[in-house]
């Protein structure tokens, strides 16, 4: 599984500036801070995050299946709004992983561009699997 990192500038002491990269941008593992930050969209309503994980953990798998069902039998505009549903799903958790992802590959759908679409679908898939799984553990 590809991690996409962000680059960014930091300026040194001496004035200069040096790149760092930035945690990853999709979850690899439980992440509790990703909850707080869904939490704090949320307004700080516990039932209702645990409300929209159960709502993820068993809306995610039929359009994960529709995603790459519609990607394979070359149906991009069936992808797209399959891809647009998820990302629906995924924003309130996992805004800047997740939804990053989903939103580059719904560009990709938008403009055909089988080799992006191609490169990406994998990528956004594993990260929903992942917050899926982390929201299977929230659950819990």
């Amino acid at each position: 599984m590809k991690v996409r990192s962000n680059m960014v500038q930091k300026q040194t002491s001496a004035g200069g500036r040096r790149t760092q990269r930035n945690v990853p941008a999709q979850l690899n593992s439980f992440n509790p801070s990703v909850f707080a930050e869904a939490l704090g969209r949320l307004g700080g309503d516990e039932e209702l995050l645990r409300e929209l994980a159960a709502i993820l953990v068993d809306d995610v798998p039929p359009l994960v299946d529709g995603v790459q069902n519609a990607i394979e039998s070359g149906d991009f505009g069936e992808a797209y709004r399959d891809a647009h549903a998820l990302k629906g799903l995924v924003v309130t958790f996992d805004e800047r992983g997740c939804g990053l992802l989903i939103s580059e590959l719904m560009t990709a759908l938008k403009e055909e561009n089988s080799h992006e679409i191609h490169r990406l679908s994998r990528s956004c898939i594993d990260a929903v699997e992942n917050l899926r799984s982390n929201c299977k553990r929230l659950l819990d």
